[in-house]
């Protein structure tokens, strides 16, 4: 979390500068227009207030924190030994989320590959990085940057599809899903077409618990719910995911649920 407060300050610095230096290129070109514009003038000094000061905000949370420490990859490695999932954007153009640590450590990374370099300056537009006009892969690495899964978002027109490969590029499961719906809904198939798991949002704020065709619940996710809202590296976050795990899930049902509530949450 270090990391990306430290370039959130560094983001929200650089639009109040650039902001100012525009306002000041503006009054100079359209002078007889926007000199006496005192509305505009207000506007424009509130908005370089909140952006300004919110840089020292996210620099002083920055400095509360100690120096994130090398996370361990042989042990967060492709086998992905994840028992809950915590995503935090990152501050950047081109889509990129950490799954932390209950103390905001960086553990994996997602974000689209660079196999597909045209499409991956594209998912800066949130319509092309959630694969409604051509399909857009995403690749779950390790810190070290080693291959854990892919998962590939797919406009089928009838449908969403999400099709997920293991870190040996071998199928794993199928995740379809509707192109328009109030609450999230989601069916799971395997690599040979055999239905796993159906599931449906309680509300439509996405508030969903997993269950199998047993009854056991696998995954269970609240909006708004996080458990480490009052740690120091989360406190001063706006919006939080966290996603509970359950203890017994497998490689597959892990990356499944992975990719499945990254599409879900990618707009929190």
């Amino acid at each position: 979390m270090k990391h990306i407060y430290e370039k959130s300050a560094q983001y929200t610095k650089f639009a109040s500068i650039s902001l100012v230096g525009i306002y000041i290129v503006l009054l100079i070109v359209f002078k007889d227009v926007m000199w006496q514009d005192f509305e505009t003038h207000f506007a424009v000094g509130f908005t370089l207030l909140v952006l300004y000061s919110s840089s020292f905000l996210f620099q002083h949370a920055a400095e509360k924190l100690p120096e994130e420490k090398k996370v361990d990859s042989n042990y967060y490695s492709a086998s992905f030994p994840i028992q809950e999932l915590n995503f935090q954007r990152d501050v950047s153009l081109i889509p990129q989320t950490y799954l932390v640590s209950s103390t905001g450590e960086r553990l994996y990374k997602i974000s689209p590959t660079e196999e597909q370099p045209f499409r991956r300056k594209l998912s800066t537009l949130n319509i092309f990085k959630m694969g409604m006009f051509f399909p857009i892969t995403y690749r779950i690495i390790t810190m070290d940057e080693k291959v854990v899964s892919t998962f590939t978002i797919h406009n089928k027109l009838k449908f969403m599809k999400i099709k997920v490969l293991d870190h040996n590029r071998l199928h794993a499961t199928t995740i379809v899903m509707p192109l328009m719906s109030l609450k999230n809904r989601a069916i799971i198939f395997d690599a040979n077409n055999e239905k796993l798991l159906q599931m449906e949002a309680k509300s439509v704020y996405g508030d969903i618990d997993v269950h199998d065709l047993g009854g056991q619940r696998l995954a269970t996710y609240r909006f708004g719910i996080f458990p480490y809202a009052t740690h120091p590296a989360f406190e001063i976050q706006a919006m939080n995911v966290h996603v509970s795990l359950a203890h017994n899930l497998t490689h597959t049902e892990k990356l499944t649920f992975t990719a499945l509530f990254y599409y879900w949450t990618a707009n929190q």
